[in-house]
This record gives C-alpha cells, sequence and structure tokens, in this order.
C-alpha cells in the first residue's frame, strides 16, 4: 500500500495451493488484485483484479463482478462481497481478497501518524 496526495493504492496478491506428495507445492487458484482508495472518504475509486490461475469455470466472470464494489465504502466493504458477491456472482477466493480490503482504513491511520 502506498500513498499519493489523497490516493491510496493498493496492491495485494492471493493464492491457494497445495502440497505435492513428490514434494514441492502447486498453486491452485490465484488473483492479483489491485485498488486505488480516496484517502480521506475511503471511497474505493477503482478495482483491477488479475486473474492468474482459475480452477473453476465460474471463476473468470467473478473478475468483471468486481466492479459493483467501485464507489462503495472500505468500512463497508466486507458486508458488500457477501451481499453482491454470492454464489456464482463471486468467487470465494477472490472475494477473499476482496474482504481483506477492510483492513485497509487502519492501515490509512498508522499512515496518518507522525513519523
Amino acid at each position: 500500500m502506498t500513498r499519493d496526495g489523497n490516493l491510496i493504492h493498493i496492491a495485494s496478491a492471493f493464492q491457494d495451493s497445495a502440497r505435492l506428495r513428490e514434494g514441492g507445492r502447486v498453486a491452485i487458484h490465484e488473483y492479483n488484485l489491485g485498488a486505488t482508495v480516496d484517502a480521506e472518504t475511503l471511497e474505493v475509486l477503482s478495482l483491477d483484479p488479475e486473474a492468474r490461475i482459475l480452477p473453476f469455470r465460474e471463476c473468470p466472470g467473478a473478475v468483471h463482478n468486481v466492479a459493483r464494489l467501485v464507489g462503495r465504502n472500505l468500512g463497508q466493504v466486507r458486508e458488500d462481497v457477501l451481499e453482491m458477491l454470492r454464489g456464482p456472482e463471486g468467487c470465494t477466493h477472490l472475494n477473499d481478497a476482496l474482504r481483506a480490503l477492510a483492513d485497509v482504513p487502519r492501515l490509512v491511520e498508522e499512515l496518518r501518524q507522525p513519523a
């Protein structure tokens, strides 16, 4: 997370993986998620999910539905994801990454503290 004036830029990644019997691991499900948020109002200005590895045919559609959260407030994002991206409208793993954005306001407060 970085701050540029009144904008907060967020870059995050989510990966679900499994161990291989022969050793090592394999990625099963993976997303990158970028977001821009207004630092004062905590309004989501943009969301840019990038599907990397998708195990189910429903997963690509969830990426497009993320746009429904633009304009929403981060303080409400956990509830918004559960309401707006349930079932085939969302993807469990992408929804987890989106709900984690609700922790950004606390990080913003840390950025506001004098060094």
